[in-house]
């Protein structure tokens, strides 16, 4: 048995309902030995057994300020490399800005981002740069 628990995430110090920050659902509260993770980032737990759903939210104070959504996406960002090239992704030239394009519409626009005003047009164009610098790596790594 486990719960998946929403999360209320703070970012650069704001609750942050849109671009796909909430619900945000977390699976916690696992019984132990029937559950395994799998992936080291963004772990995905796998469960043995029944989930259920909970409604008050985890609060998670997710990044601090620019400089430590920069710091945490660059790594992110190489771990998405090595993912996409052992899955053989073989991006163009033009892929990066796309990428990037659909990334920001996706946030924005379908995850509703505008819902937060100018905090969630920043954190879609954020998310939409380093979309397009992951995908500027990969070419840079196969060319």
């Amino acid at each position: 048995m486990a719960w998946w628990v929403p999360r209320h995430n703070y970012i650069f110090g704001r609750l942050t309902l849109g671009a796909g920050w909430y619900p945000d659902y977390q699976l916690r509260l696992v019984r132990r030995g029937h559950a395994r993770w799998e992936r080291p980032v963004h772990e995905i737990a796998v469960v043995d057994g029944s989930t259920g759903y909970l409604q008050t939210p985890l609060i998670h104070y997710n990044y601090r300020d620019l400089s430590d959504f920069i710091a945490r996406q660059r790594r992110y960002t190489d771990y998405d490399v090595r993912v996409l090239l052992d899955e053989g992704v073989r991006p163009r030239f033009y892929t990066s800005y796309t990428q990037a394009a659909r990334h920001f519409w996706w946030r924005f626009v379908t995850l509703r981002g505008a819902r937060d005003g100018l905090h969630g047009l920043r954190l879609s164009l954020l998310m939409a740069y380093f979309e397009a610098v992951k995908y500027r790596r990969l070419r840079r790594m196969i060319t």
